[in-house]
């Protein structure tokens, strides 16, 4: 990259393949090992949700998707805002997730990303709340 744009939009792809990796593999019975963790997370990361934090690996990672994807039937995005810098990704979106038994959980999020210099997630800190009735329709 020789531009900070070009960074920018860099940033801003590895974002949308991270999205698509999570469609694609964060589903019950949907391929998942470590080998495909590497293909998006750094061997080191740190994930922060709602206030928590946590240092991860990448088998520690795959511990903790295979009991949050067991009864994920689908997951989807919809990106409302995105902005990109140099150092990283910040994403508004709503998510949803339909469950094995045919519930549809809907949230708002605002996402912050980073990557290392191999385009490897090494920070996913999200703040979510669950979707307002009145937005879910």
């Amino acid at each position: 990259m020789t531009t900070s744009s070009s960074k920018r939009e860099h940033n801003l792809e590895l974002a949308a393949a991270l999205l698509d990796w999570n469609r694609r593999h964060l589903r019950q019975g949907a391929p998942l090992d470590v080998a495909l963790i590497g293909e998006r997370f750094a061997p080191q990361f740190v994930v922060e949700a709602n206030g928590r934090r946590y240092e991860a690996d990448r088998p520690a990672y795959l511990a903790f998707l295979e009991g949050f994807r067991r009864d994920i039937a689908q997951i989807d995005y919809r990106v409302h805002h995105r902005v990109a810098d140099d150092n990283g990704v910040v994403l508004a979106m709503g998510a949803e997730v339909t469950r094995l038994d045919g519930r549809l959980d809907r949230f708002e999020a605002m996402l912050l990303l980073r990557f290392d210099a191999q385009g490897l997630l090494t920070l996913w800190h999200e703040v979510y709340l669950p979707a307002p009735a009145a937005a879910a329709a």
